[in-house]
């Protein structure tokens, strides 16, 4: 593939900032640590800061860039990325803009994966075993979603429950151990309400690229692609509602039995909810619109939930 080179450090560093892709970065992992640091307070009443700025680094390194850098390559040569009409999906731009070549991108992916494992390994060193746990989910999930030969995001049900569940909600545990040097229940379920939420953002993107997906090579059968193909395009935004639905049962378990915190799941959802059902899954400024919207709910839920702890 032609190749336009980098020559000078602002062109590698804008080359990087656009396949990390910092707003989906955000609205899972970074908000997910974030409820982790929440709770780890409410419980010791302080933060280890070196400690959660090296989570940080590592999420950043797993997620934003070896994820990131493996799905775009992939993408681009089943052919979904270059059919895709999105306008938020379709991979980050850096390969149709010339700022990566498909050779960069799995160098790239192999080298933060790398640095990654050598972050990790203060971790194992300080905070146990138990890491071992939660680095070898984040290392699976960043591969197995996007690369043979499991490619678990062209299989339905598989990527967001084998891939993009475990590694939200490990983001949080992970985050909670590291910090307290222990589990709580409450930690449990804002992992696991955060990637509910996360999942349901996950098939809201994955609408815009049903007709390009169905097109790849192999064909990347989503499980909104695989809803329209049986019940209709019209159809889809049912997946995310499901997802929506989930998180707020489990927002009103924990607030009644554990912390009432999470009751700010409750407008989340339900504006998550609305999102869905005001969708037009076959307009792509609607799916685009409500996908900014989406973002902004779920990162303002961690950063809302995030507060109370921290100030309460």
């Amino acid at each position: 593939m032609t190749q336009v080179l980098l020559h000078t450090v602002p062109q590698q560093l804008r080359a990087l900032y656009t396949l990390i892709r910092v707003v989906p970065v955000l609205s899972w992992g970074i908000s997910s640590s974030l409820l982790g640091l929440g709770f780890s307070y409410a419980v010791n009443n302080r933060v280890r800061w070196l400690d959660f700025i090296l989570i940080l680094l590592l999420i950043i390194l797993l997620h934003g860039i070896v994820s990131h850098a493996l799905n775009d390559r992939e993408d681009w040569l089943s052919g979904t990325d270059q059919l895709s009409p999105g306008i938020l999906s379709g991979g980050s731009g850096v390969i149709p803009c010339k700022q990566y070549s498909l050779e960069e991108l799995s160098w790239i992916a192999r080298a933060a994966l790398l640095l990654a494992l050598i972050a990790a390994g203060y971790f194992l060193w300080r905070a146990g075993p138990f890491l071992i746990i939660i680095l070898a989910v984040a290392v699976w999930s960043a591969t197995a979603y996007s690369c043979a030969p499991f490619r678990l995001a062209y299989r339905p049900l598989a990527g967001e429950w084998l891939c993009a569940f475990p590694a939200v909600f490990a983001c949080a545990v992970g985050t909670f151990y590291v910090l307290t040097d222990s589990l709580q229940l409450a930690a449990l379920f804002a992992g696991g309400i955060h990637a509910l939420l996360a999942i349901g953002l996950l098939m809201h993107h994955h609408l815009s690229d049903i007709s390009s997906d169905l097109k790849a090579t192999p064909r990347k059968l989503t499980t909104v692609a695989l809803v329209a193909m049986i019940m209709g395009i019209e159809r889809t935004p049912l997946v995310e509602l499901l997802y929506f639905l989930l998180a707020l049962l489990l927002g009103i378990m924990g607030g009644l039995f554990y912390n009432p915190v999470f009751w700010f799941t409750v407008p989340t959802a339900l504006g998550c909810i609305g999102t869905a059902l005001t969708t037009i899954p076959d307009d792509i400024g609607s799916i685009t619109r409500r996908e900014y919207l989406l973002y902004g709910l779920i990162i303002g839920d961690a950063v809302s939930k995030t507060a109370w702890l921290l100030l309460s």
